[in-house]
């Protein structure tokens, strides 16, 4: 591994604060409202704290595909030259016993590079169906993740090949199991070799 790139990022939320490498609100065109990402006692997986990502109608509103606005808070590990190594990354989600469930389409995990206008990986949770999908060089591949159960902490971990050719992949194991495996393409040519993860509430425009 080169020498500025870092081994390993980790952040547990018990501190008043994010850790400082995950990007601010405001980076670039915006990734949350403010308050929409905060340190919370409500819930936790370990320790006393955890992260509440809140996203209300119209937050960060921009449009999206097909002609749909979209509204989210993404929360961004900042950007990384991972093009052609394996990268690791983990995060762990509780959705509340009411959180709403529609067909609306919501991400809350995603895996991108840099100047590519949708994500490589996207975690899915839409009407109750919990899915992953792998986009990349004009193929899309979608695959069925075992139920996300409301009030429930679940653990996430993708692993990545980024790679513009055939020898890419990505897994992804849901509570310690399997969930799926892809290989092919994981990276656009001719774009920036920065790679990032995102794990957010990311959804077409709700009016519910």
């Amino acid at each position: 591994w080169a020498a500025d790139i870092p081994r390993e990022l980790r952040d547990d939320f018990e501190a008043a604060q994010p850790a400082a490498f995950w990007l601010p609100g405001n980076y670039g065109s915006g990734l949350y409202a403010p308050g929409a990402v905060q340190v919370s006692t409500n819930f936790a997986r370990t320790g006393s704290q955890s992260l509440a990502v809140t996203v209300r109608q119209g937050d960060m509103a921009s449009p999206g595909a097909g002609n749909t606005m979209t509204e989210r808070a993404d929360l961004d590990s900042g950007h990384f030259p991972w093009l052609g190594q394996r990268v690791e990354y983990a995060f762990s989600v509780l959705f509340p016993k009411d959180f709403p469930i529609v067909d609306t389409r919501l991400v809350f995990g995603t895996c991108k590079q840099a100047d590519v206008d949708r994500p490589i990986l996207a975690q899915r949770f839409r009407n109750g169906r919990h899915t992953f999908t792998v986009e990349s060089r004009g193929r899309r591949r979608e695959y069925k993740l075992p139920k996300l159960t409301l009030g429930q902490w679940h653990d996430i971990k993708y692993r990545v090949e980024d790679q513009t050719n055939a020898t890419g992949s990505v897994e992804v194991w849901f509570d310690g199991q399997s969930g799926g495996k892809d290989s092919g393409p994981t990276a656009e040519p001719g774009f920036k070799p920065g790679f990032y993860h995102k794990f957010c509430l990311y959804r077409d425009l709700c009016a519910h």
